[in-house]
């Protein structure tokens, strides 16, 4: 909890989410340890329960101490191959449309900005208006498998 609270400090997300992870999505959430055996990084997704074809990236952290080392890629490396061998053709996930480098990271890991119905322009980049809730504007990513 502590890497995704410096991570996002304005970030709200109910302490329980990373159990209900732990429990129930075990098979496609992935912690990177660093030698001392200390959770550096995680990445927490799912297949979806109604389409089994797509799978979900919800959270993804890296500790400061340990980013530009390649956790977050091979965090997302392991998530695809486990989502690809259990059936999923595509991943999806949201990025705040403000966060620049999350959004070129995920492009550069084959995301492509996937916007259905409402949007609005958020400086220079398109977002799903109002996607998290009302004035929660997020880009929508998919990549295929």
């Amino acid at each position: 909890m502590e890497i995704s609270r410096a991570a996002w400090p304005d970030f709200k997300e109910r302490e329980s989410i990373y159990h209900l992870f732990c429990k129930f999505f075990s098979n496609t959430s992935f912690i990177c340890e660093n030698n001392d055996g200390v959770i550096v990084g995680f990445l927490l997704g799912f297949i979806s329960q109604v389409d089994p074809a797509e799978a979900y990236i919800h959270l993804v952290a890296v500790d400061a101490s340990a980013q530009r080392k390649g956790i977050a890629s091979m965090l997302y490396q392991q998530f695809f191959q486990r989502v690809d061998w259990l059936g999923a053709e595509r991943i999806r996930l949201i990025v705040n449309p403000e966060n620049a480098a999350s959004r070129t990271f995920h492009e550069q890991m084959g995301f492509v900005a996937d916007i259905h119905g409402p949007s609005i322009m958020i400086g220079d980049v398109l977002a799903a208006e109002n996607y998290n809730g009302p004035g929660l504007h997020m880009v929508t990513y998919l990549r295929e498998l």
